[in-house]
């Protein structure tokens, strides 16, 4: 332990008389910039202690540690390091002292850390230096043998539909089996912090912070950063207006590129103290037990598994076209598909909210990575590579869906963009993932990305194949004709039904003459799969924002 005193010395002696040698009977008040100055002598051990938990030691005397501690949590921690408390200091003092102190090293470590201890799991690189060699010699055969090129465009765009294809059926055919857990009393619950990244989200604020209050868990026992960026001033303004609870805190984080989610993540998590841990978007309204839900699974599972998804809905789904086919593709991905995966053993491809993590698995997989602009379906992926298991909360968290064209457009050209970094990733050293990880990341991941880009080539070519079935003579030609036939009648139909059957278990059956529309919003999908492909050539890390508070049904 490095103390800032050791009571040894001389000056320790005096110093320790002009406190009362401990005797007082309040501890005075330390100022920001003994604070500063007392933190800045800590040790790395003490200082990991001090950004969590708001206490540092100062110096051991007499075989006693004193310390400053700052706030209720701060105080019982101290009692059960058996420490005695010398000084007590705001908390919000104690926490700008931490930032001035440690902040920008602290913001560095969380745009660098992945990238430089484990550079094959980070999207830093577009592609690895095999990767781009293979990529090279594919486009040197199609110019010298053009035909392989042609064959190539024929067969792979079905053939991935096929795949999309045979897992909606293994989902259709596989039911749920929801699996009950005894929920924990209060003095068995574990602490458990929020991290809720805000950026230019003053709109939803007033409905975020009436959301977290609502949460069902002992306030002594959570932990709710609410964390923006250092140049986001209007954000803080709004803040300041707040008299927000004891067990909210603003986390402040410096500018240091990448500006993305994952980094803000990243910098938070060194400040979290719960054993537990979830994240919530600006927008969302999380089901006031969730936190208890999630305590009691994790607590009844072994330790092996690291991550529950829950479900996420939307409070404004009948506002617009878009609203309504996003409720549509939401119940058959999260009460069809990742029931389904989840029940086999294979990884989700997380969402950006309501996951909640085991904090030591978190931080054994390097937590998130701050190139990839889907670090939560990057996150399912590594967690399988260490072993751990992901699994399904039966809770609901209630979100904004995208109303117009373009915010829905932009939102989803971030999704497959960050799919398709997920997918170059993984696939550098595709043997060290799991068997069932490769469904995950072949079929969901994979075929997901490369279908919506080539859904308008294959939609011309299945209807030339049927229109002329001849023209590929041959095998080949019959095998097209046999793909084209199955596409039209089983793809569609499994397509189509996995989404009524999500929809019956939402209680969604009322929107079943949107079913209608699918075809063109799949369509869609390829105008977004363009964009986040050209991005992904010239801005690979760029985070489109999604634009929240647009909604006639937010909360103001």
């Amino acid at each position: 332990m490095a103390l800032v005193h050791d009571g040894g010395n001389r000056r320790a002696a005096a110093w320790w008389r002009r406190i009362g040698g401990g005797r007082a009977a309040a501890p005075p008040l330390m100022t920001r910039r003994q604070l500063v100055r007392a933190l800045r002598r800590l040790g790395p051990a003490d200082l990991v202690r001090a950004l969590r938990w708001r206490v540092a030691p100062l110096i051991a005397h007499g075989g006693t540690v004193f310390c400053v501690a700052a706030g209720p949590a701060a105080r019982r921690r101290a009692r059960a390091l058996g420490w005695r408390v010398a000084f007590k200091a705001r908390r919000g003092d104690f926490l700008k002292a931490l930032e001035e102190v440690a902040g920008d090293d602290l913001a560095r470590h969380a745009s660098s850390l992945l990238a430089r201890r484990r550079p094959h799991v980070s999207a830093a690189r577009r592609l690895s230096g095999k990767q781009a060699l293979m990529l090279a010699l594919a486009g040197a055969a199609g110019v010298v043998w053009p035909p392989l090129i042609w064959q190539a465009l024929y067969l792979i765009p079905p053939l991935l539909f096929v795949a999309l294809t045979v897992l909606r059926l293994a989902a259709l055919l596989s039911p749920p089996r929801p699996a009950p857990c005894p929920p924990l009393d209060d003095p068995r619950l574990p602490v458990y912090t929020v991290l809720v990244p805000l950026y230019r989200e003053t709109g939803v604020l007033a409905q975020l912070i009436e959301a977290l209050s609502a949460i069902d868990y002992p306030p002594d026992k959570l932990d709710i950063k609410l964390v923006i960026e250092r140049s986001d001033d209007g954000m803080r303004a709004a803040l300041a207006e707040w008299a927000l609870p004891d067990h909210f805190e603003v986390i402040t984080v410096p500018d240091i590129a990448p500006r993305t989610k994952p980094k803000a993540l990243n910098h938070a998590l060194a400040f979290a103290r719960g054993d537990l841990l979830t994240i919530y978007d600006a927008e969302d309204i999380p089901a006031p037990d969730q936190l208890r839900l999630a305590a009691a699974r994790f607590a009844a599972a072994g330790d092996e598994l690291a991550c529950l998804q829950a479900k996420l809905a939307w409070y404004n789904t009948n506002e617009s076209v878009f609203t309504r086919m996003i409720a549509l593709e939401y119940a058959a991905h999260y009460d069809v598909m990742l029931p389904f995966l989840a029940r086999i053993g294979a990884p989700l491809p997380l969402g950006g909210t309501s996951c909640h993590f085991r904090v030591r698995a978190l931080r054994r997989c390097g937590a998130w990575d701050p190139h990839n602009v889907t670090e939560d379906a990057d996150l399912g992926l590594r967690l399988a590579r260490a072993g751990y298991r992901t699994a399904v909360l039966p809770s609901l968290t209630l979100e904004e869906a995208c109303v117009s064209w373009r915010t829905w457009r932009d939102q989803r050209s971030r999704w497959i963009k960050g799919w398709l970094q997920t997918w170059l990733v993984h696939m550098r050293h595709p043997r060290r993932l799991p068997v069932k990880a490769h469904l995950t990341l072949q079929v969901v991941l994979g075929a997901g990305v490369f279908a919506v880009l080539l859904a308008p080539w294959c939609a011309v070519m299945l209807a030339h194949a049927l229109l002329h079935p001849a023209a590929p003579s041959g095998a080949f030609g019959l095998l097209l004709l046999g793909l084209a036939l199955f596409l039209l009648t089983v793809g569609y139909g499994a397509a189509v039904t996995i989404v009524m059957v999500g929809m019956y278990r939402r209680g969604l059956m009322a929107l079943w003459p949107w079913l209608l529309f699918l075809p063109l919003y799949w369509l869609l999908m390829s105008v977004a799969a363009w964009q986040a492909l050209a991005e992904f050539l010239w801005r690979p890390h760029h985070w489109r924002k999604t634009g929240h508070g647009l909604s006639a049904f937010t909360r103001r």
